[in-house]
């Protein structure tokens, strides 16, 4: 059987199951999933607890301590805090759980077939929890975890929309070819026909690669050498400066991008982050819209960030649905820690805050 391999790179379950990686983690050492704890104490321990079987896991009332299903919770609830390592690590070691003795190969691969199994097995938690960690590993940064996971994920269940969606989403993010993100959307919209976002980002991908100039689609397809990462950055920034060139938007982005973050060692400029980022996502770029919200949430502009975040989201960026979420969770919640205390002032004879929550009552 076929390894499961991304056009990128082998599809490892990252640290799904770090006691039988080519090599073997000591238990004093350093936690693989990025906890900081001793491997013992952290997800070896985890994997040697006793679990239940996956048909009792689902049952109401059944969820048992430190089972996938409590873990996975526990992620999540660490995700809507915004403490996305110790997500990742909960969803570590849930993966670890529903994945415990699934071969694999010397290189850490396992086959198509046995990903499939397992997921069955687990009730289609698998999936879905490889889905969750790759939206944890793009808030991370890790663009190339991202993009495992994803992959991983569709084929656990390639009939999973969500899946197909990380993994489009991942690529872009990735600043993955065009072609290769083109031909993840289609292999997504071969198992799911019916989804809207594949199909947009479908077009959309094809829009710019017919926008792209003959020679670069053909080096392209020639597999030529990728320059070294300094010409990759001049190259980027030269086209982002140049508004005649057709590819001046999705550099922008990508320039804009790079100096949000300071990333590949470029000096960390937000002023000429957001004009980069502007630019690409008047363009249509999905990823500049993104980065470009994450940007103004960093300058203290949350309405301004939550415009360019909620046309990312429609557009089926998950991590700008997941972020806006979040804010508008944030923004609920201190509503009502405002309310309550107009509440406390108005029980103590306040005028002012009896009229406010008068009016706040009146207006529904």
């Amino acid at each position: 059987l076929e390894h499961i391999r991304s056009p990128c790179c082998c599809a490892h379950l990252g640290a799904v199951m770090t006691s039988a990686t080519a090599k073997k983690q000591g238990p004093n050492e350093k936690c693989s999933c990025g906890s900081g704890a001793k491997a013992k104490k952290c997800c070896q321990a985890s994997a040697a607890q006793p679990q239940a079987p996956p048909a009792a896991m689902g049952e109401p009332g059944h969820v048992l301590q430190g089972s996938p299903d409590d873990l996975w919770n526990q992620g999540k609830a660490a995700a809507q805090a915004g403490d996305d390592k110790k997500a990742k690590h909960l969803l570590t070691m849930a993966i670890d759980m529903v994945t415990k003795g699934m071969p694999i190969n010397q290189d850490g691969c396992a086959v198509d077939a046995d990903i499939a199994k397992f997921n069955a097995r687990s009730e289609g938690r698998l999936a879905k929890l490889l889905s969750d960690r790759s939206s944890i590993h793009l808030r991370l940064g890790d663009t190339a975890a991202a993009v495992e996971d994803a992959d991983t994920c569709t084929r656990a269940d390639p009939d999973f929309e969500k899946g197909h969606i990380r993994l489009a989403v991942a690529y872009e993010a990735a600043g993955a070819a065009l072609q290769v993100q083109l031909e993840a959307c289609e292999r997504g919209l071969a198992a799911c026909p019916g989804s809207e976002l594949l199909v947009t980002r479908k077009w959309r991908l094809k829009k710019a690669l017919a926008e792209q100039p003959a020679s670069a689609n053909e080096a392209a397809s020639a597999g030529d050498a990728a320059p070294d990462t300094e010409s990759m950055l001049a190259q980027v920034r030269r086209l982002a400066e140049d508004p005649a060139d057709a590819r001046h938007a999705m550099a922008a982005a990508d320039w804009g991008s790079i100096l949000a973050t300071g990333a590949h060692g470029v000096t960390k400029d937000v002023v000429s982050a957001e004009k980069f980022l502007r630019i690409g996502s008047a363009g249509g770029d999905v990823a500049a819209q993104r980065n470009l919200g994450l940007l103004l949430l960093e300058l203290e502009r949350p309405a301004e960030a939550a415009a360019e975040l909620s046309g990312a989201a429609a557009a089926g960026d998950e991590q700008a649905a997941e972020v806006l979420k979040r804010l508008v969770g944030e923004a609920k919640a201190k509503e009502e820690e405002a309310r309550q205390r107009l509440e406390e002032m108005a029980a103590d004879g306040d005028p002012r805050a009896k009229a406010m929550l008068a009016e706040l009552n009146a207006q529904g």
